[in-house]
């Protein structure tokens, strides 16, 4: 403080023209100068840091706006330097004139704190713009009509801002993409990372994850959201990516395992298929295996089902796609369209010969198939196309176990297996069947006196009158020597007798291979009709056409005989 000698005087006021005795309640730094400038009084804010006075004189920086006159004095507030760490103050000066000729009133009011904030509030808005503008992040904003009040500078989706501004953000959706239940343009609640798809002005599909508020008024009325999009479309990719390779490595695994584990290669193919559908996400899949003729070669092998699940196509629809497979043969899977269902086709190549075509089936609701669909399954083919080889291997071992070697016809046990099978099926559906034992008469002669070779010729012939006259659905077999027999599926006594009569006329043209003219090679045939209501097995059928025929081999020969019905069940 600076002549304290006015708190001896009683009334100062009245020397002064004011009681300075007010200024130590003021809140803000103040002091009285008199007409040489020098501080007569002040109070303790004045001083405090040594900026506004130093020593009891005035700080040089504030005497030097002092001096200036009032329109020279700069705006904005007096930036000083003192204080700790000489940090700048800034202050916004008051001179008051007082009564006495030349004196003032100053009060310096401290805006270092304020004009800190607002400092810091512009440098931060000017960086968050920048960081906006260069972010790869998209910030909007929309209006309570829902239409973009704000885009930044970059745009959405290849729209530049100022084309967006006005516009409404679902002319900017894929309308063929799943869209979010609450659009985070219009969200009336804080959503995080909605995934958005969009579509770009070239046609491609966008990405975007996009989080917002909403914007309430005074009155707490909507008027709009704000938030940001981020371009997540390569990552979305990636992730796709990702997921089908490990589908694919899924897929691939679990039907190679399933190649180690089956026995059967029927059971493979069929597995394989199941898994197919699950794994490709497909409405289902059809395997087919082209047909195979040991020694021969085949330029257009035929295509067969060898296994199939779902839902697929009808077979009038499918062949004539696999007919031109077979004629021109597609190097890589392809997509094919096929009653209104996408169909993914790649052919089964093993050691450079087709032997199958995989086809998968999707409805118009799913998915299109993708080049990774197409890539899997490519590296699938190779393993059917392993199967399906083997699976014709399998065959044909099956083939030449169950027959036999001269006349292609069933031998022995193939014979008795399926007529086991078949027996037990009538015993569920009530149906009658009928069973032909063949013996041929005089056959021992026909070697005897031709050879052996001609006795081969003679049991050819045979087998070809049993083939022709039998239906698809029957069983003929050759069970050793010159025995033959005939399964009859469905049949009554009277369709036995009549097919009986048919081999009987047929067999007539074997007399050219007869040893003697008195003993012609002829046939003798018995004939047993099996009842669901009887309680016969299987043995006992077997045995009453057994018996029946030597029957007739005992009374002469040459024709048939029936055998009695069994007994009835009780």
């Amino acid at each position: 403080m600076v002549k304290e000698d006015w708190r001896d005087e009683e009334e100062p006021e009245l020397a002064w023209g004011f009681d300075p005795r007010g200024l130590l309640s003021l809140r803000e730094p103040a002091a009285v100068l008199d007409e040489k400038g020098e501080i007569v009084f002040a109070n303790t804010l004045f001083s405090v840091d040594g900026v506004l006075s130093d020593d009891g004189a005035l700080s040089a920086s504030l005497a030097a706006v002092l001096s200036m006159p009032q329109e020279n004095r700069p705006g904005g507030g007096l930036r000083l330097h003192g204080g700790p760490d000489d940090e700048p103050r800034v202050f916004d000066i008051l001179v008051l004139p007082l009564e006495q000729p030349g004196w003032r009133l100053v009060v310096a009011v401290d805006r270092t704190i304020d004009v800190g904030l607002q400092n810091a509030l512009v440098v931060s808005r000017a960086r968050f713009k920048t960081l906006v503008e260069v972010s790869s992040d998209y910030a909007w904003e929309t209006g309570a009509d829902g239409t973009f009040s704000m885009v930044t500078p970059k745009g959405l989706a290849g729209v530049g801002a100022k084309d967006l501004i006005g516009g409404r953000p679902g002319q900017l959706l894929d309308q063929a993409a799943p869209q979010a239940a609450i659009s985070p343009f219009s969200t009336p609640i804080p959503v995080e990372n909605v995934e958005v798809w969009m579509r770009h002005v070239d046609g491609r599909r966008l990405c975007y994850e996009v989080s917002a508020v909403p914007l309430y008024d005074e009155l707490g009325q909507w008027h709009g959201a704000r938030g940001v999009c981020r371009d997540v479309t390569e990552m979305h990719q990636h992730q796709r990516y990702q997921a089908e390779q490990r589908n694919r490595e899924r897929v691939f695994s679990r039907i190679t395992d399933v190649f180690r584990r089956e026995i059967d290669p029927n059971d493979m193919l069929q597995v394989a298929a199941s898994t197919s559908t699950h794994g490709f996400g497909a409405s289902g899949c059809q395997i087919f295996a082209a047909e195979s003729h040991p020694d021969v070669v085949v330029s257009h092998p035929r295509l067969l089902l060898a296994a199939s699940f779902g839902i697929v196509g009808e077979p009038v629809l499918v062949d004539p796609v696999l007919d031109q497979m077979v004629a021109v043969l597609p190097p890589q899977p392809q997509v094919l369209p096929i009653a209104g269902m996408s169909v993914l086709s790649s052919p089964a190549i093993y050691s450079g010969r087709l032997v199958g075509v995989i086809l998968l089936w999707r409805g118009a609701s799913h998915h299109p198939w993708t080049e990774s669909d197409a890539q899997l399954l490519a590296s699938l083919a190779g393993q059917i196309a392993a199967a399906l080889e083997q699976r014709a291997a399998y065959r044909l071992l099956l083939d030449a176990s169950r027959s036999d070697p001269l006349t292609g016809l069933l031998n022995r046990r193939a014979f008795y297996e399926e007529m086991r099978r078949r027996f037990r099926r009538l015993q569920r559906d009530t149906k009658t069947a009928a069973l032909i034992y063949l013996d041929l008469d005089n056959f021992k002669l026909v070697n005897d006196t031709h050879g052996h070779a001609k006795g081969d010729e003679a049991l050819h012939h045979v087998a070809d009158i049993l083939r022709n006259n039998t239906r698809s659905t029957d069983l003929v077999a050759r069970l050793g020597g010159d025995e033959f027999a005939v399964w009859l599926d469905n049949a009554d006594e009277t369709v036995a007798i009549n097919r009986a009569q048919v081999f009987l006329v047929a067999a007539k043209a074997l007399a050219i291979y007869s040893g003697r003219a008195d003993r012609p090679l002829r046939m003798s045939i018995g004939i047993a009709v099996h009842e669901p209501k009887t309680a016969e097995d299987i043995n006992e059928f077997v045995s009453r056409a057994d018996m029946a025929m030597y029957s007739v081999k005992r009374d002469g020969k040459g024709t048939f005989g029936v055998a009695p019905a069994a007994r009835k069940k009780r």
